[in-house]
This record gives C-alpha cells, sequence and structure tokens, in this order.
C-alpha cells in the first residue's frame, strides 16, 4: 500500500496547548487533572477533571497578529468552547505542515473524528426552549450537527476537499486517523487533515456516566474525601484503578501520501478496526487481541519488533484488565522485555473522542524524543506481565508503535505508527 506519512499535528489539552508544552509534560509525568467541586447535587467524582487551563481567546491575542489569526478569531467569536478549541488544535497542525504552500485546495480533505460534539449545547437551547421557544437561537439549526466544524475548519483553512465526519465513541480518534488513511490510499485525496473534536458533555451525560459506576477518583463518591491531590486519581493499569476521570481536549493530525510528504514526522503504517458483535460496555479480549495481531500482519511486522503500546488504558478495572490481558497475549509476559506500555490518560484525563488522536501524537512525539512517557500512579499493575513504563521517563529507541483505542458499542481499533527514520515495507 502507498506510505501515509503524518506531517502536521495540532493539540488541545489540559497540560499542554502546543507540542512543545505536550512533549515537556509527557517527558515529566506532569497531570492536567484538578478537583473542582461539581456543585448542583453532582456526585463528587465529577469534580475530578482534566481541565483545559487557558481561554481560547487568550491563546488568540497571542502573536503573529495575521490575517489568518484574525479569521479564526471571528470565527470563533459566537462559538461554543468545542468548536473554538477544536479550530485552534486544527490550525495548528495545518500551519504545522506547510499546507499554506498547497496550490490545490481540493486535493485537501477534512475529516472530524468524533461524534455528538455539542451535548451542552443542546443542554442549553433545551433550557431555553422550556422558558420559550422563542429563545432558542436560530444558529443552533447548523450548530446541533457534526458537521458544524467540518464546515468552520474548511472556511478558516481555505479547504474545499473532500469532508465527512467519522464517529465511533471513544475510538472515533483512531476511526477518523484510519479513514484518513483510506482516503488518501485510495487516492481521493493527496492531504487529510484529520480533527478530534472537543466533546462538551452536559450535567445529563455526566449524571450518566457516574450512574454506570464508570467514572472513579480514589474514593471520590465518598463526601469526606481529600481531593488535595487530584493527580493520582486515575490509575491505569493498577490494582487501586476504580474508573476513569474526564478529561478536555482537542487533537489534530495531517496526514499526506508518502510521494509529496517532504518533512514526515511519522508515518501511519496501517490501522484496524473491529466490531465484537456486542453493543454495550462490556471489553472483549478476544477482540482487542484481533485487532493488535491484524494490524501487524497487514504491514507485516512481528511483535517483537513494537516498541511502545500505547494503550488505551482508561482506569477502569474491567477494562484495563482486559486490555493487560490482550496485550500480554500477543506479546507475551516480559519482566525484562518486550514493549513498553503506557497511558496517556492519566496525564490528561480520558477526553473520549479526542483521546485516540491525543495519544497518536504522544505517539510521534515519544518516537522522536526517544522516550517513553512515565505511568506515575502505577505502583502495583493489577495484571502483571506486560512491560509497563515505570514512574519516570525512560530512554528508549522506537522504530513501531502501537495505539489502541476501544469504543461503547464493541469497536476495537488498533493504528501502526512507525519512524520516519526507518523504513520498511
Amino acid at each position: 500500500m502507498p506510505m501515509v506519512t503524518i506531517t502536521g499535528m495540532g493539540v488541545q489539552c489540559a497540560v499542554a496547548h502546543d507540542l512543545d508544552d505536550l512533549d515537556r509534560a509527557l517527558r515529566g509525568g506532569r497531570s492536567g487533572i484538578t478537583f473542582e467541586d461539581p456543585g448542583l447535587g453532582l456526585p463528587r467524582t465529577l469534580g475530578f477533571r482534566g481541565r483545559l487551563t487557558r481561554d481560547p481567546d487568550s491563546l488568540l491575542a497571542e502573536p503573529p497578529h495575521d490575517e489568518r489569526r484574525d479569521r479564526l478569531r471571528a470565527l470563533t467569536r459566537r462559538a461554543g468552547r468545542s468548536i473554538r478549541y477544536s479550530l485552534l488544535a486544527a490550525a495548528q497542525a495545518y500551519h504545522h505542515a506547510g499546507l499554506d504552500a498547497v496550490a490545490d485546495r481540493r486535493r485537501i480533505s477534512v475529516l472530524v473524528a468524533g461524534s455528538n460534539l455539542s451535548h451542552q449545547l443542546t443542554h442549553a437551547m433545551s433550557e431555553k426552549f422550556r422558558k420559550d421557544p422563542a429563545y432558542v437561537s436560530p444558529r443552533y439549526a447548523h450548530q446541533m450537527w457534526d458537521s458544524d466544524l467540518l464546515g468552520v475548519v474548511s472556511e478558516a483553512l481555505s479547504i474545499r476537499g473532500e469532508g465527512m465526519t467519522v464517529g465511533g465513541a471513544s475510538a472515533g480518534g483512531n476511526l477518523g486517523l484510519i479513514q484518513g488513511m483510506r482516503l488518501i490510499r485510495s487516492g481521493a485525496a493527496d492531504v487529510c487533515l484529520v480533527v478530534a473534536g472537543m466533546q462538551e458533555l452536559s450535567d445529563v451525560e455526566l449524571a450518566a456516566l457516574a450512574n454506570l459506576g464508570a467514572l472513579g477518583a480514589l474514593g471520590g463518591r465518598s463526601e469526606d474525601a481529600d481531593p488535595a491531590d487530584p493527580a493520582a486519581c486515575c490509575r491505569p493499569f493498577d490494582a487501586r484503578h476504580d474508573g476513569f476521570v474526564l478529561g478536555e481536549g482537542a487533537a489534530a493530525i495531517v496526514l499526506e501520501s508518502g510521494e509529496r510528504a517532504t518533512a514526515p514526522l511519522a508515518h501511519l503504517r496501517e490501522g484496524v478496526s473491529a466490531l465484537d458483535g456486542h453493543h454495550l460496555t462490556q471489553p472483549s479480549r478476544e477482540g482487542e487481541e484481533f485487532v493488535m495481531r491484524e494490524v501487524l500482519a497487514r504491514a507485516g511486522v512481528a511483535a517483537g519488533e513494537i516498541g511502545l503500546v500505547s494503550a488505551h488504558a482508561t482506569g477502569t478495572p474491567l477494562g484495563d484488565d482486559t486490555e493487560a490481558e490482550a496485550i500480554r497475549a500477543v506479546f507475551g509476559p516480559a519482566p525484562a522485555g518486550g514493549p513498553w506500555v503506557n497511558a496517556t490518560k492519566s496525564l490528561l484525563g480520558h477526553c473520549l473522542g479526542p483521546a485516540a488522536t491525543l495519544e497518536a501524537i504522544a505517539c510521534v512525539l515519544q518516537m522522536r524524543g526517544g522516550y517513553v512517557h512515565p505511568n506515575p500512579n502505577l505502583t502495583h499493575p493489577a495484571i502483571p506481565g506486560p512491560r509497563y513504563a515505570p514512574a519516570r521517563q525512560t530512554a528508549a529507541s522506537i522504530t513501531y508503535a502501537l495505539n489502541n483505542s476501544f469504543g461503547f458499542g464493541g469497536i476495537n481499533t488498533s493504528l501502526l505508527l512507525q519512524s520516519p527514520l526507518t523504513r520498511k515495507e
């Protein structure tokens, strides 16, 4: 298959508003999870979150003060937080890849990875409707669709090629990258900007997740729990894991055909998605094991060549244990060898749809930087066997990395990323 190359990346998350900040945070194992009282009688566990730290207006006020920055400000003036942060990430990736120099705008595609991005906006409009239907904003007629972000990105960056949205719950980011890879391989596009839009949940969705028992925070459900160290509350793979901690974030990646890419950051060698045949929330070891084995088989890469597995690893006991067993089945028990395994959600929280794209970016930064980021809250593994990264930055030479992501509805995905310094076809 034609080589698909990553040439640009952009990020907005709890620990970083650009790639350099993210690289530093990963190296230092710096957490962006904080605690704020959720109020309104909501469960205390909802107060733990990986929160974005800077307002989009302050980010857009930074230099350079030019026409394209003015356009971003104009398009986001009345937009919600999801659109504003998502567009910032998209613009970062676009300019990082130097796409202003692409003459044929019809050969650039945009793909929004994620769905149901505007729950908070829908909830707010429902409240207005209950007071008086006349209060509902006419802009909501286009803002309620995931295609709103697609259109805003296209307008802001003057992109005229194919466009679509791809949903897949927490696996949406990987699914978007897989679909972007296919667009380029098919010849439908030379370049694809994959934008994993920030998801804004309302109190209704937050309450549902809490009532499901999916959220955890080391006793955060207790009214007398001490929130003094929220950075320690998300513990993927650890025996004390008790659920995931929500995160806020958006991310974007530019994919190009290998023939035209002049400054590759990494290659997207292969991507696989497969269903469990089960619509609820339980993970499947067989499904997770299948996508990891299949992505290696399609690329012709041996399990022993993988240097890093960026795990889905949300911090839920059943989810973590199932993935650990699947990783052990694919790579074997590795007390002193095998791929390193780490979990970005311990630092960022679980950003839902954008999580996989953020993790793919983290993989690229680690491959390029020659390190694996720490698992700061992993002290007593619940499932031994995989080679978990320790609580400190570790030097590593990574030629190939797997990025796992799994979503409600039985969606399993795995991406194979390759260093541009080594080419095996």
